[in-house]
């Protein structure tokens, strides 16, 4: 017979076990609801972005391919910074529009469509990883990162969906999981074929930019030193992302050889000026120095407490995602999305590990815990992001903002939907152009070689260089923009009145000015008239 209860032992029925706690307090039912849910909420994002506007980075590189497929020459008629691998797969979702026409919907939409396949795939591949890596198969950690992923996907890029980096974080993410996997000895489990296209998915998506390669060298590296060379070389990954890489530079110096001899040397000479800060700046901005200060505290937790491989590898993924970013010097928010998005993820696949490690419960009883923690979670993500970023502000504002309204002004006023824009800017003219079928008629889609030419007034004594003092880019500039005005006729012209560059000898940079002393310029404009201002733009409608 057990010996009696002393008076400060608690009566056995009163003592609940956590487990029975949520029995009781959560049913089965709403258990599998919150799961649904998490997964269901990124489709209201989804929905979203089928309605206009999309980014207008997006929107130029649509358009770049759109020309391009047209007939014009690329880095020829069509001038622009971009890789051409980049055009190519952004020019995919104009193929689809022609192909199925008879749908009635426009590139834009099946921009869209198309980056919810590349989400869908990406998504049920890293799911399936996710069970497969023995240091994320831990019950929380298998059902928070699904959910977290298909947030990092849809949610979290808001206004800038569809932007290199977006594309390259969701065809890397994958390879990512499967790094992990391949530390720890697994990787042979998942197949020759399946791991072939997660390294040739990966090496297309960091192919887009010289400076994404930073991202498997920094995670290559670290493979390197934790299973030693002779796994490495033997490693199919590494070596098929490589070959994308090297297709892709053969493709340059063999398909597109004017990158090497126009783009290259504009580039040089104006596009590394444009941004007021440094790589430094970047790197300790204030975006991407606290997700520095997040990746080491979580890393920290995840390494020595959790001891998990996986985290060890998305801390190496987040470093090369943070150094390519601050490789960029622009500081602009999209080049930090990926580094981000790792420190999101890891904060998911440390916080549940912790739990599951240090909170142990028994595998048959987790279910109910791990759905409340996970939608704890999430709940704390998505209120950030709304705070960060108001969720479909520009879908919900987009006929009334300066894009939509001249829009409605070109579509009204150019019948031969042609215009020529003088700006130092992508947007608003960019999706005005896509959505209305609209012609720009330069080989330039922004002034941004002047831009970065003219970026230091105290460089230049004069406001505007003489055409004999001009440098080789700025005279291409200059001659090529007046030819394409004189021989294609545009109906309207839209000048920015914000130049974007300092004030130079107590005077603004004026665009027209500048090009009217061009004789072919002044020669073609004479058939123009002042026709309207709206904001800061000044339109002249031909006679």
């Amino acid at each position: 017979m057990p010996p009696p209860a002393s008076a400060g032992d608690a009566a056995p029925d009163v003592v609940h076990h956590p487990t029975r706690f949520l029995r009781d307090r959560l049913p089965t039912g709403a258990a599998r609801a919150i799961e649904v849910l998490l997964l269901l909420i990124p489709i209201a994002w989804a929905v979203v972005y089928l309605f206009p506007p999309i980014n207008h980075d997006v929107a130029a590189l649509m358009d770049v391919g759109h020309r391009w497929l047209d007939g014009e020459k690329l880095y020829v008629d069509i001038i622009d910074i971009n890789l051409p691998l980049v055009f190519i797969l952004y020019a995919v979702p104009e193929v689809l529009a022609r192909l199925f026409a008879f749908t009635g919907l426009d590139a834009a939409t099946w921009m869209t469509i198309a980056f919810y396949v590349a989400i869908i795939g990406s998504f049920l591949t890293c799911r399936a990883l996710t069970h497969k890596v023995p240091s994320l198969a831990h019950p929380l950690t298998e059902a928070l990162v699904p959910p977290t992923l298909l947030f990092l996907f849809v949610v979290l890029p808001n206004e800038n969906f569809g932007q290199r980096e977006h594309l390259m974080f969701v065809l890397t993410a994958p390879y990512l999981l499967h790094a992990a996997e391949r530390a720890e000895g697994r990787a042979a489990a998942l197949g020759r074929i399946p791991t072939w296209a997660i390294a040739i998915a990966a090496g297309i998506g960091l192919a887009q930019k010289p400076h994404f390669l930073v991202i498997p060298f920094v995670v290559e590296l670290y493979l390197l030193l934790h299973r030693g060379w002779r796994r490495t070389i033997s490693d199919a990954v590494p070596w098929l992302i490589g070959a994308v890489a090297i297709g892709h530079a053969a493709l340059i110096v063999l398909g597109t050889p004017a990158y090497l001899t126009t783009v290259l040397p504009i580039i040089w000479d104006s596009y590394t000026h444009l941004g007021e800060v440094t790589w430094l700046g970047v790197l300790f901005g204030p975006v991407l120095g606290p997700c520095l200060l997040a990746l080491a505290a979580f890393g920290l937790l995840a390494i020595f407490l959790a001891r998990t491989v996986a985290a060890r590898v998305i801390v190496a993924y987040g470093l090369g995602a943070a150094l390519a970013a601050a490789l960029q010097a622009k500081g602009w928010p999209y080049h930090v999305l990926p580094g981000l998005s790792a420190t999101i993820l890891l904060a998911a696949v440390t916080i549940s590990q912790m739990i599951d490690r240090y909170l142990p419960i028994d595998r048959d009883a987790h279910r109910l815990p791990v759905i409340a923690i996970s939608a704890t979670f999430l709940i704390l993500l998505y209120f950030q992001a709304a705070l960060f970023t108001p969720p479909f502000q520009k879908q919900r504002q987009f006929e009334d903002s300066i894009t939509g309204v001249l829009l409605h002004i070109v579509e009204q006023n150019a019948a031969n939907k042609r215009i020529l824009v003088m700006s130092p800017g992508i947007y608003p003219y960019y999706p005005l152009v896509n959505y209305g079928g609209i012609r720009m008629t330069m080989r330039f889609q922004t002034m941004w070689v002047l831009q970065g030419i003219y970026a230091d007034c105290e460089e230049y004594p004069t406001l505007y260089n003489a055409p004999e003092d001009m440098s080789e880019a700025e005279r291409f500039v200059f001659e090529s923009v007046s030819d394409d005005m004189e021989r294609q006729q545009p109906d309207l012209v839209i000048v920015d009145r914000v130049a974007g560059m300092p004030r130079c000898q107590g005077r603004v940079f004026d665009y027209l000015e500048y090009f009217m002393r061009n004789p072919k310029f002044a020669r073609a404009f004479e058939r123009y008239t002042h026709f309207m201002d709206v904001d800061r733009y000044v339109i002249y409608k031909r006679r």
